[in-house]
């Protein structure tokens, strides 16, 4: 009986750590949010600033007076109030790992929801680099260069295979943002160009059979695979 009680006690003991260490480590959310709200109410979208102390959540929408509080109850999920010129309320958030965007609900104090939300964070651009693997689609046209694409970049040199065809490119001098390949696809060469959008981990492509003269040939839009 003394070691099961031993056993037990130093159970719970791992148990309660192992919570503790869930509610001690929530995403940083502080910063300034797109919130784009749908319900009873309409819809409407909005940029709110958040500040995070701790488990502790303090929020502002400088254009209709709102306020929010909350907390960190577990490692994703925030209760919290609202109050405002239009009156009184709870809400209930769910934060990703990251802390770059979140989801919801929200109502006035005693009633049930009365609609949703979801809100990115405004983060900077990440460093323009082609380097890295992309999730491309197709936009028109014949559908080539479509699923995985990985990249190298050294210098202004870039080198991206993509279903088996490799892309040889630079980066135009003229424009940093904008990249021209040239490629060799089952004894057919031509030319693909694409570039990033403002959030460098997008972008916009075009390619032609032969020269990069005339109607493109197909298009396609580009975004960055964050996992790897």
């Amino acid at each position: 009986m003394k070691r099961l009680a031993t056993s037990v006690l130093c159970t719970v003991a791992f148990a309660a750590a192992s919570v503790t260490a869930v509610f001690a480590s929530p995403p940083n959310i502080t910063g300034t949010w797109k919130v784009e709200q749908s319900g009873n109410n309409g819809t409407t979208t909005s940029t709110i600033t958040l500040t995070q102390s701790g488990n502790g959540i303090v929020g502002s929408n400088a254009a209709n007076g709102n306020g929010f509080t909350g907390e960190f109850v577990n490692d994703t999920q925030i209760n919290g109030k609202w109050h405002g010129p239009g009156g009184a309320g709870w809400l209930t958030v769910y934060v990703s790992p990251n802390g770059h965007s979140f989801n919801g609900t929200w109502g006035y104090n005693g009633r049930a929801a009365n609609g949703s939300f979801v809100g990115n964070k405004f983060l900077p651009p990440s460093p323009l680099s082609a380097a890295g693997t992309w999730n491309v689609a197709g936009a028109g046209g014949p559908s080539a260069f479509v699923g995985k694409m990985t990249c190298k970049q050294s210098g202004p040199s870039v080198v991206c295979l993509s279903g088996g065809v490799t892309l040889n490119g630079k980066v135009t001098p003229s424009d940093p943002r904008k990249v021209r390949a040239t490629f060799n696809m089952g004894g057919t060469s031509g030319v693909f160009s694409f570039w990033f959008n403002n959030d460098n981990n997008s972008f916009n492509g075009v390619w032609w059979k032969g020269s990069s003269s005339g109607t493109p040939t197909g298009r396609v839009v580009g975004q960055r695979s964050l996992g790897g």
